[in-house]
């Protein structure tokens, strides 16, 4: 018998591979598209750096790395933190934002398919059982 957790890695390859597909179309990456998406729904499409890397679960160089890159193909701008001027914010440009639309559709697309076939009780479940490995609460 397969080991759950191998299951779960080998359906998230899979879902990796989908969306990298997807963002490809758009131009970008599957972890810049889901930056866009994630800065896209906070206010003045913008977001500390730490705010990223909470997110994502991803270190701070790995973070600042993609951001830099980003920046270089112009999907974000950094401008400088109202509140702590030694820290910089992502903010989407223009170019960004007008892919944001394609990247809801293929979200909301894409989310309405895995739920087709699941009753909200086990939404419910897998969600919780997902937050608990995430948390890394799984193995207590």
């Amino acid at each position: 018998m397969e080991t759950l957790k191998k299951l779960i890695k080998q359906a998230t390859t899979q879902i990796d591979r989908e969306r990298e597909n997807f963002a490809n179309s758009l131009g970008v990456t599957g972890v810049q598209m889901s930056v866009v998406d994630f800065l896209s729904n906070h206010q003045n499409n913008l977001a500390s750096q730490n705010e990223i890397e909470h997110e994502f679960n991803i270190k701070r160089s790995t973070t600042t790395i993609m951001l830099q890159r980003m920046e270089k193909r112009g999907l974000i701008v950094r401008v400088d933190d109202p509140k702590d001027k030694r820290k910089k914010q992502a903010q989407l440009t223009e170019s960004a934002l007008k892919i944001v639309p394609k990247i809801r559709q293929y979200m909301k697309q894409d989310n309405e398919e895995v739920l087709d076939n699941l009753s909200m009780k086990d939404v419910n479940t897998i969600t919780a059982f997902l937050r608990s490995i995430k948390e890394g609460k799984a193995n207590d």
